[in-house]
């Protein structure tokens, strides 16, 4: 039996808020509540009561603020955490890369500026 599969709908969504973490999409439990626009420390409450359902409003919320998240995974365990990644693609280094070239640029249209007006 898959070990996601006995984790409450909760627990599954500790799980990939500590995923969200480590790409970078939040920095903390309570920053992604505040992006999906949940109640402070909603899902730490949740834990501690011992309730494991997530309703539906909650969960229209969520995938607003992730759509990468696979909701039967969230409601069933079963499947993939996250959808969409094509081939475990790392968005945020894809993102700090794409910066990186953004900043390159910008340094070359001002060295180019500061040359016209020589």
């Amino acid at each position: 039996m898959d070990v996601n599969s006995e984790l409450t709908p909760i627990l599954r969504l500790r799980k990939f808020v500590a995923w969200a973490r480590m790409q970078g999409l939040c920095k903390s439990e309570y920053d992604f509540e505040r992006q999906c626009s949940l109640s402070a420390k909603y899902i730490r409450n949740n834990v501690s009561t011992g309730k494991g359902d997530i309703g539906s409003k909650i969960l229209g919320r969520i995938v607003s603020a992730y759509p990468q998240l696979n909701l039967v995974w969230l409601c069933t365990g079963k499947g993939q955490m996250v959808q969409g990644l094509d081939g475990g693609i790392d968005y945020k280094l894809a993102y700090d890369g794409a910066m990186a070239h953004i900043s390159a640029l910008n340094k070359i249209i001002e060295k180019i500026k500061r040359e016209k007006q020589i």
